[in-house]
């Protein structure tokens, strides 16, 4: 494993990571069968104690408030005596807070003492018909509003337990929802140098999204590419279906339809939707790698988990980062464990360090 850390990462971490290193377990032998494991397992675990919280958004490149909401769920631990702090976790791309890797890592935030927000992003999920359009990898602005919003439902009905312990506010980020709340902290503006976030983990997130394009397309990842494709058709229908532009409009129906890859969605529908000029000028300015050392004062305590196996996602823009020898970044890169996997004997391996780096910050 390479490791790329700061100087005032805590001993009892560093000893952690020495101790419990990344294995595979059979049968999730190889970095398809790490990725594709969560598709297989049935999750039977289900949350009893979810309060779902409307969070107001703008509309898209607008100032303009046009009664669009991102739907959260906020989770507590049951013993609020040893409260950790809040947590706020994303998904990737065509996910949403059903996807079973959120549940996993949000239950096991929950039951280490941690108050957990699983945010769905604009569109997806069942928030599907609570906003128009569809969540990039730079919304930013709807990433700051809910924030912001949540610190102030925080203080009031946390008020008591938040004065006597000052309770932190991190953000886990899989895959591009990584990428997202990495965006928003960089983008995040507050002239007292507030930063947006106490500390972010992003967890095989794509920091280059040109590469990440380029990746998916090779010939190997067909079948990848084809079943996240077919998310995507299905949440640009939906939202249009919810607008009442589907059902008459022939053009736009077949435009969805003749869809072929990532890159033409990303060039036909996202790019311009959210004002990119095009698909190039949207994958410089949503990727982070580009803006990290510029604006390194704006980002909290930074943990990357990335494998060299990940058959979506290269790993050489989060190893550049350790080259750069950053104080604040703790950086993960294994061997194996593909993209958002790291399945091993004991659990999900990344889901675990997420927990112990948070808890030694």
């Amino acid at each position: 494993m390479e490791l790329g850390r700061n100087n005032s990462i805590s001993s009892s971490f560093s000893e952690y990571l020495k101790n419990k290193p990344f294995r595979e377990v059979f049968p999730w032998i190889g970095g398809d069968l790490q990725t594709l494991r969560d598709t297989f397992v049935i999750d039977f675990g289900k949350s009893k104690r979810n309060k779902k919280i409307l969070f107001p958004i703008n509309k898209i490149l607008s100032e303009n408030f046009e009664c669009d909401y991102l739907l959260g769920l906020l989770e507590l631990p049951e013993n609020l005596s040893s409260f950790k702090g809040f947590v706020i976790v994303t998904h990737g791309l065509g996910g949403s807070t059903k996807r079973f890797g959120l549940r996993r890592i949000s239950r096991k935030l929950t039951n280490n003492g941690f108050g957990v927000l699983k945010l769905n992003l604009r569109g997806s999920g069942s928030a599907r018909y609570l906003a128009k359009g569809n969540y990039c990898a730079r919304c930013s602005s709807d990433v700051i509003s809910a924030i912001k919003y949540f610190k102030k439902l925080i203080n009031l009905e946390f008020k008591d337990l938040n004065k006597m312990n000052n309770l932190p506010i991190y953000g886990v980020g899989l895959s591009l929802g990584g990428t997202i709340l990495l965006n928003a902290c960089l983008d995040y503006d507050e002239n007292n140098g507030e930063k947006l976030l106490d500390g972010l983990a992003c967890v095989s997130s794509p920091l280059d999204l040109s590469s990440c394009s380029l990746c998916i397309e090779k010939p190997r990842n067909y079948v990848y590419q084809k079943w996240l494709l077919h998310r995507l058709k299905n949440q640009l229908w939906d939202g249009y279906n919810d607008e009442g532009k589907i059902l008459n409009n022939e053009k736009l129906r077949k435009k969805i339809r003749n869809l072929k890859n990532i890159r033409e969605f990303d060039q036909k529908f996202t790019a311009p939707s959210w004002g990119f000029n095009s698909l190039e000028d949207y994958y410089v300015k949503a990727s982070p790698i580009f803006r990290i050392q510029k604006s390194i004062k704006k980002l909290p305590p930074m943990l990357f988990i990335h494998s060299k196996d990940d058959p979506w996602v290269p790993y050489n823009a989060t190893l550049n980062l350790i080259k750069e020898s950053i104080n604040n970044f703790t950086i993960l890169i294994t061997k194996k464990g593909g993209h958002n996997g790291f399945h091993s004997i004991n659990g999900c391996w990344s889901d675990d360090v997420v927990k112990n780096w948070f808890i030694s910050i």
